[in-house]
């Protein structure tokens, strides 16, 4: 029996839905896996069982003065960094590299620079007083240095902190993901540690692609070019984590770049791609990226997986940094948010835009448009904001449903989205 009323994350609030007389048919989030045991345990059972590669493999026939770059994402992603990176030091210590050769790099890729604060809570006081936790800059180009390019034409530009150092660790957490089709992985170089133009042409690339060819599939030609610059920028290892629902570490996997990521997606498409019945209306809660909308349209297009052509996604973000909390990223979807895909492209390729890495965000906004409409409950943008970005600002989930009843005959399908890191998989058998 359906819940009578159903509440979605608002940011650190929540925003209460009334069931009664709407026809919802399905209640999607990450599928709820208990915890093992303990995520010390999952750490070092998987340094235990690293896949291909492991942590000794690195050090192996070399002297003990190497650097080590441990990649961490930043606070817009759950990874308990502040559990995993001192047990990986410790590892490290054991087996003979010292806590002075040994520093941790903010992937960053495009977001902006953690605060003080935001640094404690992601990875601890004390560890930031054990060793040096560097930021990432994607524009500043002092940081960066110039490797080649991926087998497609795609320049690389990387960190020079990263690049640098001998032996290189990604640290991230496994969800599905619009451009790359899941995060972790080689995700945690590019866009992490990347340089803007190679961050904007990888996104555009991945932009050219049908949204269901790339979101949530592990082997498609956009994660090629994440992996390709990985290995050629020298990415040893990675530790990555699977979280359920509540966003507890429910698995670890340590190893090879490609072949422990896949085993890793292998177990969390388990839990982030439930089966979705075809909709007319997709009811979206931003959480876990209600923090701007750069972060949190990733809901639409989740959405865009099932509903069917002319529904309607309704989100539901109150987004506290508004449309972006980098003025580059925010000036350009506003600039473009309302043309067309051709449109978009056609300015891309005659280098009419000054933010490539949001233009091609822009241009997948405009491809799902073609499909749905967008909607969006929010106190985070201003109405001028909502028309420039292409979507549809209301105040009440009733407004939509009212007028597809009107449209379709019949009360409108309904499915909710309790959690936007999903990539819902389609139901075969259409209703």
């Amino acid at each position: 029996m359906m819940k009578k009323y159903i509440k979605l994350y608002y940011g650190s609030e929540e925003y209460i839905i009334n069931t009664s007389e709407l026809n919802i048919i399905a209640v999607l989030k990450p599928a709820y896996v208990p915890p093992p045991c303990p995520i010390e345990k999952l750490v070092l059972k998987a340094l235990n069982n690293s896949i291909k590669k492991s942590f000794t493999d690195l050090v192996k026939g070399k002297n003990t003065d190497l650097e080590v770059v441990l990649v961490s994402d930043d606070i817009t992603r759950p990874t308990p960094t502040k559990t995993i990176i001192p047990i990986i030091i410790d590892t490290l210590n054991s087996l003979g590299i010292k806590e002075d050769r040994i520093k941790v790099l903010v992937a960053l890729g495009s977001h902006r620079k953690m605060s003080r604060n935001e640094l404690e809570r992601k990875f601890g006081k004390g560890l930031l007083e054990r060793i040096k936790v560097l930021q990432h800059d994607a524009w500043d180009k002092n940081q960066l240095v110039y490797i080649g390019e991926t087998s497609s034409g795609i320049p690389i530009w990387i960190n020079k902190h990263y690049y640098e150092a001998d032996i290189k660790i990604g640290i991230g957490n496994i969800v599905p993901h619009p451009a790359a089709g899941w995060s972790g992985g080689s995700k945690i170089i590019m866009p992490g540690v990347s340089g803007a133009r190679t961050v904007g042409l990888v996104h555009f690339h991945s932009a050219l692609y049908d949204i269901e060819e790339i979101y949530g599939i592990r082997d498609n030609p956009v994660r090629r070019e994440f992996d390709e610059i990985a290995l050629k920028s020298g990415l040893k290892l990675i530790v990555n984590t699977i979280q359920n629902a509540l966003k507890e570490v429910v698995d670890v996997v340590i190893g090879d770049v490609i072949d422990a990521h896949r085993a890793g997606v292998e177990i969390a498409e388990k839990i982030y791609r439930p089966i979705a019945p075809q909709a007319d209306i997709a009811l979206i809660s931003a959480y876990p990226y209600d923090v701007d909308y750069w972060q949190a349209g990733k809901g639409y297009l989740g959405a865009y997986l099932f509903l069917r052509k002319g529904g309607a996604a309704i989100l539901v973000a109150k987004l506290p940094e508004g449309v972006s909390s980098v003025s580059l990223h925010k000036d350009e979807l506003l600039n473009l948010g309302r043309l067309s895909p051709r449109e978009i492209e056609e300015r891309i390729r005659e280098n009419k835009v000054n933010d490539l890495i949001a233009a091609s965000i822009a241009l997948v906004m405009a491809k799902a448009r073609r499909k749905i409409r967008l909607y969006i409950i929010t106190e985070g943008l201003t109405d001028k904001e909502c028309e420039k970005l292409g979507l549809i600002k209301v105040d009440d989930v009733r407004d939509v449903v009212n007028e597809y009843k009107s449209i379709l005959g019949r009360e409108p399908r309904i499915v909710v989205m309790e959690d936007s890191s999903i990539a819902p998989a389609p139901s075969a058998r259409k209703p």
